[in-house]
């Protein structure tokens, strides 16, 4: 009754929202006088789930005060709030001074998720610090680029391209609840410096993740110090500008390096896939968007062609390990059918992050993902390995085979200008060496495949909402996952076939 009445709110509430606006929310002016102005927005989002036969009917483990406790049906919602304050001067000098601060308040509600041993039980909450930078903005003109030039210190959300390599700057588990819905992404300072042209951008970058094991309950990653810089040329879309909007962009094709400069190696990280960070080298060569240049056929406007390849080299001992020599890479084409009702877009993209053969290996050859978030050109159908077996595998030492088909719908529900999308999204899981990560699959690599149906709903880029459904089946392999997740003493008896899952979340900025 509790899941059922809890999924009646989430979804009264999304559409309640989505009823009493019509028009998109710009931020609220707080202050204005003559160039100078203060801004306030408020951002919150909630998520609803439920896993029928979580895990494959291991269930999720929450730790109680003496024992461990399995839901063999989880069942959990998430939201967050986070204020935000920007302020802008533009000097008599014609540059532009801007700071802004802005905070996460979170809950984990029901079981925590639905991880194995579930990271966020016993309903947490927290209020945390994100954003807190500032700088300045200065408009210049060089070899046919007119662009700006921004110094901007503090903590701050930083992603190159898409986020697969770096995005993410917070983990959200323990007591900072909202693990799925990942509402923290800011990393600390010092900061970076950016020049935004009109077919060039790069990024000058010193930041560390924001990590905090005591309130992440010993699930945190790496607190990692790192400095680099990228470089993208682009292409924009017509009126939009991709120096400063990475979905303005047509086409791009960016490098990426940056060295590890300290990394925590305390006991809390000593995973087999990570070794030592410190003194880490990581090269990335990434592009994608329209940028095959041949007009017939309408190739230059319905073929895209997407992908990252990323290197990690170190010659420091570390976590058991001489040395790191790993790759991870997704290429992913893709084709629009412009003119057919709805224009279905599909694509298949292949995704491999090295591993090691064996545990005996002096060299550190599996993946490490670093910042990787799950990307900004879909909601659904990003980087993750589906919404079931998210909870489940780990981005390391592993083979994905994706394939998806979306489609934008004609119908219209509460304005001329929303949007309804629906989509099909198919994995196919397995692992590179299951003996690399300590497992022992005799029956082969295979970890699942999976399917999930996605509805998402979109008002304007301030409101949207999704249901979601999906399904994985078990492969060999997986009983050696499972196997190797529960709790000490715990015995995995019987894995069922197939494993669920029901979602839906909304988001809204006020």
């Amino acid at each position: 009754m509790l899941r059922h009445n809890f999924f009646c709110i989430l979804l009264l509430s999304m559409f309640s929202e989505i009823c009493l606006s019509n028009s998109v929310y710009a931020d609220q002016n707080i202050f204005s006088s003559n160039n100078f102005s203060i801004k306030g927005a408020l951002e919150v989002g909630g998520a609803g789930f439920y896993l029928p036969d979580t895990n494959f009917g291991v269930g999720s483990y929450s730790h109680s005060k003496t024992r461990y406790k399995s839901d063999k049906n989880t069942s959990f919602g998430e939201f967050y709030g986070k204020p935000i304050l920007t302020a802008r001067w533009r000097t008599p000098l014609g540059y532009t001074v801007f700071a802004e601060a802005s905070a996460v308040g979170s809950t984990e509600l029901g079981h925590g998720d639905a991880e194995v041993i579930s990271q966020t039980s016993g309903t947490p909450r927290m209020v945390t610090l994100e954003d807190l930078h500032g700088g300045v903005e200065i408009p210049v003109h060089f070899s046919q680029q007119d662009g700006n030039i921004i110094v901007d210190g503090g903590r701050q959300k930083f992603v190159i391209d898409d986020g697969f390599l770096i995005g993410r700057g917070a983990y959200s588990s323990g007591n900072r609840g909202v693990w799925w819905y990942a509402s923290r992404y800011a990393f600390a300072g010092p900061g970076t410096i950016r020049f935004e042209g009109n077919s060039i951008r790069s990024d000058i970058f010193m930041l560390e993740s924001d990590s905090d094991n005591d309130a992440n309950r010993q699930f945190d990653r790496p607190k990692t110090k790192f400095a680099g810089f990228d470089v993208s040329w682009f292409r924009s879309k017509k009126g939009g500008h991709g120096g400063a909007d990475y979905g303005d962009r047509s086409a791009y094709v960016t490098l990426t390096y940056f060295r590890v400069l300290e990394s925590d190696t305390s006991s809390h990280y000593d995973y087999n896939t990570r070794g030592n960070r410190t003194g880490e080298n990581v090269l990335s060569l990434s592009w994608g968007g329209n940028i095959i240049p041949i007009k017939k056929y309408n190739i230059s406007k319905d073929v895209t062609f997407y992908g990252n390849f990323v290197g990690e080299k170190s010659n420091h001992s570390g976590n058991g390990y001489q040395s790191v020599e790993a790759y991870g890479f997704y290429v992913e084409p893709g084709y629009t059918f412009s003119k057919l009702p709805w224009s279905p877009h599909i694509f298949y993209r292949y995704t491999k992050f090295s591993g090691n053969k064996d545990q005996k290996s002096k060299v550190k050859r599996n993946y490490d993902p670093f910042f990787l978030m799950d990307g900004k050109r879909a909601v659904y159908g990003g980087y993750w390995p589906g919404e079931v077996e998210l909870y489940l595998v780990s981005l390391s030492n592993l083979i994905i085979h994706q394939f998806d088909i979306t489609a934008v719908t004609p119908l219209h529900l509460f304005s001329k200008t929303d949007q309804l999308k629906i989509g099909a999204h198919f994995y196919d899981l397995s692992f590179v060496h299951a003996s690399g990560l300590g497992y022992h699959s005799p029956s082969g690599n295979h970890i699942s495949d999976e399917v999930d149906f996605t509805t998402e709903y979109a008002l304007d880029s301030q409101t949207s909402g999704a249901l979601v459904g999906g399904v994985a089946w078990a492969g060999p392999a997986q009983r050696a996952i499972l196997a190797g997740s529960v709790p000490a003493g715990e015995s995995v008896s019987r894995v069922h076939n197939a494993s669920g899952i029901i979602e839906a979340f909304f988001y809204k900025r006020f």
